[in-house]
């Protein structure tokens, strides 16, 4: 009887320690929807902010364009502003910018990407393939398939990229953009998620989503310490259900990190909002949405 009842307790903290997460919680502020009216669907895969600007994109191999989003309420709409000039299919996952270069991680083809937007030339964007010795790291991304490059974040004045590879395994590179030579390679504990999606760097530090724990982590890419954690899961996994459905993995694939306010962008991939999601937060139909959270002070 001592045994089970052991048992029982044991099996009762785990279950609390799963339900009840060590990091706090973001302050849910909005959360926004696309609205559109075109038949297309619109994963939404990566999000960077310019001056005033917000531009997005998305991983459906048709669709290689810049958006810029406007946000209006409970809802945001966005304009095609820029197309690339595509050398093959693509799937675009990420997206950040520096001196005056935007720069695009291709999952597909393993590739990144970097353009200027020239108004000049007009919309059709010809893009570069940037030169990253991944040879002699051994390292073949273009037979990563869906679990390739997910995640891209620089730091400008420094000239380094960082690149987030998903999952089996997920890892962080570290690259010299004036030379593309790879300068390191690592990991953090997989305690709370065996996979990264989005990432984005800010005065020292690297923010990465962990996307089916609904965690966003901050780590020191020099020294690869966890700083920090903080996590979406009571918005994005509910235990009364999630955003969308039915779905089995996490869907956070955006990140954006402002002043005042952390932005995530969820990738639905053509899913309907759950019933909890319109009782809760008033969500219908099937297209993506932006969490806002208030950022916490000293994250």
């Amino acid at each position: 009887m001592r045994v089970l009842l052991l048992i029982a307790l044991v099996t009762i903290y785990i279950e609390d320690s799963w339900a009840q997460p060590s990091y706090p919680a973001l302050e849910l502020r909005h959360i926004v929807q696309l609205q559109t009216d075109d038949a297309r669907q619109f994963d939404l895969s990566g999000i960077v902010r310019i001056a005033e600007h917000t531009y997005v994109i998305a991983d459906k191999p048709w669709n290689t364009y810049l958006y810029e989003v406007r946000t209006q309420g409970p809802d945001f709409t966005f304009s095609k502003e820029y197309a690339f000039r595509a050398f093959a299919q693509t799937d675009l996952e990420a997206v950040d910018y520096c001196d005056e270069l935007f720069y695009l991680a291709d999952e597909l083809n393993g590739q990144i990407l970097r353009f200027r937007l020239d108004t000049t030339s007009g919309p059709l964007i010809t893009p570069q393939i940037l030169p990253i010795d991944f040879e002699s790291a051994e390292l073949r991304p273009h037979t990563w398939g869906n679990a390739g490059w997910e995640g891209l974040a620089i730091d400008c004045g420094n000239q380094t990229m960082y690149l987030i590879k998903e999952r089996q395994p997920r890892f962080i590179l570290t690259i010299d953009m004036e030379s593309g030579k790879i300068t390191d390679k690592f990991n953090i504990p997989e305690t709370e998620s065996g996979d990264f999606s989005d990432a984005k760097y800010e005065n020292g530090y690297l923010y990465l989503i962990e996307r089916n724990g609904n965690y966003i982590t901050k780590i020191n890419p020099k020294t690869h310490e966890v700083i920090d954690k903080v996590h979406y899961r009571h918005i994005a996994s509910h235990h009364e259900g999630k955003l969308y459905g039915p779905e089995k993995y996490g869907m956070a694939e955006a990140l954006l990190l402002l002043d005042d306010e952390i932005w995530i962008g969820l990738d639905n991939n053509g899913k309907s909002v759950t019933k909890h999601a319109q009782d809760t937060h008033g969500l219908m139909g099937n297209t993506p949405i932006i969490l806002q959270f208030s950022r916490p002070k000293g994250f």
